[in-house]
């Protein structure tokens, strides 16, 4: 049993201290496993959408290309055509090596397959010699719509990747309330053990004080000894065995007298 009022204070504290330093270590652990989390997944899932923007915008630019080269423009054309392919082939590679979602790569797949179809098709009118109408029919019965599937299994990918930054948003959010819940429940801990420490403090402190000055007040000395009713075997204690030591002191030297 404590019997030391310094000892029982420190003892109750550092209880009071320590529900606080635990609530916070986990709340700051909970915080620094979302925020790596959260990093890693964002930062992939825009990578995939950045290279997305780029394919779909060097797929427009290669579109252009091959009407540029159709109109008569030739050199030009075929230059925008390879620029924009180089573009595509890189987008393809880097969205290969950052795969992030289960189901991801049958969409890049997708786009790969749709692209080799549409350049192919591109290819096609460059590298043959036909007649301006044979261009155009190509171009207006495959090439064309190759270009809308190919835009479209690219937007299919950008779509797959910006749904789960979403889906990412939701789970920061919820797992943001989970790493709340230690501060809530060590500040509801705190708020009882506060009033737990009131009724220590009330017990082990006022209502000795008061039955000290109480007995102090309702002494005389026809009673002998000072009795207080304190239990306990603190300081308090002490201080009523102090207090009939010296009424013992003061009756002895008066007796003597």
């Amino acid at each position: 049993m404590v019997k030391s009022l310094k000892i029982k204070i420190i003892l109750s504290l550092s209880l009071l201290i320590l529900m606080l330093m635990a609530a916070g270590a986990m709340s700051i652990l909970d915080f620094e496993k979302i925020g790596s989390s959260v990093d890693i997944v964002l930062k992939n899932n825009y990578q995939s959408i950045e290279s997305a923007k780029k394919m779909l915008d060097a797929v427009e630019r290669e579109d252009s290309g091959i009407l540029l080269w159709m109109i008569g423009n030739k050199d030009a054309g075929i230059e925008t055509v390879w620029s924009a392919d180089s573009i595509i082939r890189k987008a393809i590679v880097n969205m290969e090596k950052n795969i992030t979602e289960a189901n991801e790569p049958r969409y890049v797949i997708a786009v790969m397959d749709e692209y080799e179809q549409y350049h192919s098709s591109v290819k096609k009118i460059l590298e043959y010699e036909r007649s301006a109408e044979e261009f155009k029919r190509i171009y207006d019965t495959e090439t064309d719509s190759l270009f809308f599937k190919t835009k479209e299994a690219i937007n299919n990918l950008m779509v797959l990747n910006q749904d789960q930054m979403y889906r990412q948003a939701g789970i920061v959010k919820e797992q943001s309330r989970r790493a709340m819940m230690p501060a809530i429940i060590s500040i509801a801990a705190a708020i009882i053990f506060a009033l737990l420490l009131y009724f220590f403090i009330h017990a082990y402190f006022i209502r000795p004080v008061r039955q000290l000055i109480n007995s102090v007040k309702e002494y005389y000395p026809e009673k002998g000894q000072l009795v207080s009713g304190i239990v306990s075997k603190d300081e308090f204690k002490k201080l009523e065995q102090e207090i009939n030591q010296l009424i013992y002191r003061l009756r002895k030297t008066k007796n003597s007298m």
